[in-house]
């Protein structure tokens, strides 16, 4: 599948089958590529930095703030006050024999072209992880396979 063909896959997907998935919109999809990873061992943490370009569309949206007198302050939503981040990267374990833990959940900013997390891997053997990048309005994914060595054993 090329790459244009590609693209109108994820428009479809990003706007739920629409009969008009977008192909006028200025906005393309973030392209996304793995910086080089170091050795991977059970036990020590591993750095993923996750290089990010993006067209700059959508524009980020600043927070909403409530308004006053349409909801009492106790049902104000917490997630309304944050702001949204533009181009941000989430990272998932696809597949492997065992849990990964990441330091940050959820979506990483991209700052200065890089979004960058650490991994903990409990045990060792082959995993693909994926990285989404999103700018609020498309994303596209990459499966990142790291092999993992056990840890030392001490006697």
């Amino acid at each position: 599948m090329g790459a244009s063909e590609y693209e109108i896959l994820e428009r479809l997907i990003m706007t739920r089958g629409n009969l008009n998935p977008g192909e006028d919109d200025p906005n393309k999809p973030p392209s996304i590529s793995i910086a080089p990873i170091q050795s991977a061992t059970v036990g020590a943490p591993v750095t993923l930095t996750a290089l990010v370009t993006d067209d700059g569309l959508p524009k980020p949206r600043p927070p909403r703030k409530p308004r006053e007198g349409v909801f009492p302050p106790a049902q104000t939503n917490n997630a309304t006050e944050r702001p949204k981040p533009g181009l941000a990267v989430s990272w998932f374990a696809y597949r492997g024999p065992a849990k990964v833990t990441f330091d940050t959940p959820g979506q990483i900013p991209v700052a200065n072209g890089q979004a960058v997390v650490t991994a903990h891997f409990s045990a060792p053997g082959t995993y693909v992880l994926q990285a989404v990048a999103t700018d609020g309005a498309l994303q596209v994914r990459v499966d990142v396979p790291i092999t993992v060595q056990g840890g030392e054993t001490r006697p």
